[in-house]
């Protein structure tokens, strides 16, 4: 199913707007939220990799990654894309109502989901 799910995400890709994110520069006292955090293992080692919807960054360890972000459906869409070593990372996030689901793909393979729920949004 991750195959269809991101084959289908790669393909909407191409109809979204793009935004190359600047990784790195927070302002004076900002501190991101988290919207999701994985555990993984890349090239044998095991990292933390997590993502803030509110400024679109992704973090290794806690440090943020360059990463291309596009956004559709409104701002309800966000998929981010970024390298990790060898590894091509994917954080897909969908918003449908007051549920939030976010993947993280490696390589092309769904490894952690993470669903919120009772979120305040009117998005259908």
């Amino acid at each position: 199913m991750s195959v269809i799910l991101l084959a289908g995400r790669k393909k909407a890709i191409g109809t979204k707007k793009k935004v190359v994110k600047k990784v790195g520069k927070l302002g004076d006292g900002e501190v991101p939220s988290i919207t999701a955090s994985w555990k993984v293992t890349s090239s044998g080692k095991k990292a933390s990799i997590s993502f803030s919807r509110d400024n679109m960054n992704v973090y290794l360890d806690g440090s943020p990654i360059e990463c291309t972000a596009y956004i559709t459906d409104n701002g309800y869409d966000l998929d981010l894309l970024f390298n990790l070593g060898q590894n091509k990372g994917h954080i897909y996030s969908d918003v449908e109502g007051s549920e939030m689901t976010n993947y993280l793909f490696f390589d092309d393979q769904l490894v952690g989901q993470d669903k919120q729920t009772n979120l305040k949004s009117s998005h259908r």
